[in-house]
């Protein structure tokens, strides 16, 4: 099971804030949400780019509100960084890299070790 660091100040953040702001809820909802999106991004899009961006990012936030205003939201608080087309969750190298490339490595022993079990 995996996990991601979580900081304390999250719940007080200034963007947490500008997103509770921009959706019209409360900063523990617009937690909840991020951590839903970050879990979320684990498994299913583990460079932290989000790909077809839009419905699938609130469906993982588990946003049921308008997608859309959910989107940009977090792009202009800076939960997110876009660069033309592709959306990024912001600083997740920083934040999940370390699991990702554990992960990567487990794959690659397991592929490894497999291998050599086949060639006996």
């Amino acid at each position: 099971m995996a996990w991601i660091e979580i900081h304390q100040s999250l719940r007080t953040h200034r963007k947490t804030y500008g997103v509770a702001r921009a959706l019209g809820c409360s900063p523990v909802l617009v937690v909840g949400h991020m951590v839903s999106l970050w879990t979320w991004a684990l498994d299913n899009a583990p460079s932290g780019i989000i790909e077809k961006h839009t419905e699938v990012l609130a469906l993982a936030a588990q946003w049921d509100g308008n997608p859309t205003v959910f989107l940009q939201a977090l792009l202009s608080t800076g939960f997110l960084d876009q660069d033309g087309e592709k959306i990024r969750i912001h600083n997740w190298d920083d934040y999940a890299g370390r699991l990702v490339q554990r992960r990567a490595a487990n794959r690659e022993r397991m592929r490894s070790a497999r291998a050599e079990h086949v060639h006996r």
